[in-house]
């Protein structure tokens, strides 16, 4: 069996669910040990759960880390007491990976390192702060038997690779596995319907300058599915504003449904969040299978791909350059369309058959080979310690 490890909602997490679901039509069974943050998740009934449950309030940084050590103890439990049933671990994130490190010290039992964020770049921690995370990243590689990261330019993020352990897995949505209804035309005097759809950043995303511009301008409307530590201030917004709507958090195919109603998919990426440089979200692939062009960041690879092939827009931070870009695009619905239709193409061309070729394909592959390579009964570290300890 498969094992994943993860610190969040699993029922949110579209590319968990791509691998779980590769899994199924191969026949290998898996399970999920996740962090049920306000236990309300929307899990997913197709994925067998394991709950780690710890209501936190979104802000409390001392909380987090007092929880995440915590999960990573109770992972390390779980595991050890499944240990006879579990062949590999898929550990999302240093969030878990520690308790992934362990338990392989502990069991043997391989592990897989999938790095959607690099740790403290993606939290901006710096300086001295930084230096116990980078080493225990550097221990997790080290010991892992595939490191997956989201794209090919974060690799000069993580030292220590080597390339014949790793895998590019980007995030592409499975269309096979999408629900949503069919986008239709909007009136041309329509307010201009911008959807973001994802984690409700209160900084280095720029959701609350795209409220407070949305809300300052009539022909703009704002639609929003996600939860997080903005939300409040998200409701708040809403309840002044008609033209603002929170759906809070949506599985993806109801996500996409959302964004497939809106004019503009939006995916800001600040740059004082280092990690942004590196940006591979989920976001720039949906404007893809969407057909709905995408505005994001200058200055980040979601940018530089949107102005390549003409897909949406790159901006600078702050609130003048959304207000004027929104101006700009109300007033030439053309370019929405053409846009739109080069998204389109786009998918078509290059990542219709994604899913197929890198999930169902080359990933699945991957897990059968790590599955068999422990021979039977080989012991592990942790057990070769003690015997040496006991005979020393």
């Amino acid at each position: 069996m498969i094992l994943f490890l993860r610190s969040s909602d699993i029922g949110i997490d579209s590319r968990l669910r791509r691998y779980c679901r590769a899994l199924r039509i191969a026949g290998i069974d898996f399970a999920a040990l996740f962090w049920d943050r306000a236990e309300r998740s929307i899990s997913d009934p197709l994925i067998p759960a394991i709950r780690f449950r710890s209501p936190l309030a979104y802000g409390s940084r001392f909380g987090v880390s007092l929880r995440l050590i915590l999960l990573n103890l109770f992972a390390i439990y779980k595991g050890w007491r499944m240990r006879g049933h579990v062949s590999l671990i898929h550990a999302v994130d240093l969030d878990t990976a520690v308790a992934a490190w362990l338990l392989n010290w502990l069991t043997g039992i391989p592990y897989i390192y999938d790095v959607y964020d690099n740790y403290p770049e993606s939290r901006g921690i710096t300086g001295w702060k930084r230096k116990p995370f980078d080493w225990l990243e550097r221990k997790v590689i080290a010991r892992a038997s595939k490191v997956i990261l989201a794209d090919e330019a974060r690799v000069r993020q993580h030292r220590g690779l080597d390339q014949n352990r790793l895998m590019i897995v980007e995030n592409v949505p499975d269309l096979a596995a999408m629900r949503f209804a069919a986008a239709t035309r909007r009136a041309p005097d329509a307010p201009l319907r911008i959807g973001y759809l994802g984690t409700l950043e209160p900084r280095h995303r720029g959701l609350e300058n795209v409220l407070a511009t949305v809300e300052s301008m009539p022909d703009a409307e704002l639609w929003i599915g996600g939860d997080g530590a903005l939300g409040e201030v998200v409701e708040a917004a809403a309840a002044r504003c008609e033209r603002i709507r929170l759906f809070g958090p949506m599985d993806h195919g109801r996500g996409l449904a959302m964004l497939a109603s809106c004019d503009v998919v939006l995916g800001l990426y600040y740059a004082d969040v280092p990690n942004h440089r590196f940006a591979a979200p989920n976001k720039y692939f949906e404007h893809l299978l969407l057909g709905r062009p995408m505005l994001t960041s200058q200055g980040t690879p979601p940018g530089d791909k949107v102005k390549l092939h003409d897909t949406g827009w790159a901006i600078a931070d702050g609130p003048e350059a959304l207000r004027r870009v929104i101006e700009r695009i109300k007033a030439d619905p053309e370019a929405v369309e053409r846009k739109g239709a080069h998204a389109a193409a786009l998918w078509q061309r290059d990542y219709a058959s994604y899913f197929e070729t890198a999930i169902c394909g080359n990933y699945v592959a991957q897990v059968r080979q790590l599955t068999h390579a422990r021979p039977e009964g080989q012991a592990s570290d942790f057990q070769k310690w003690a015997m040496a300890l006991h005979f020393g």
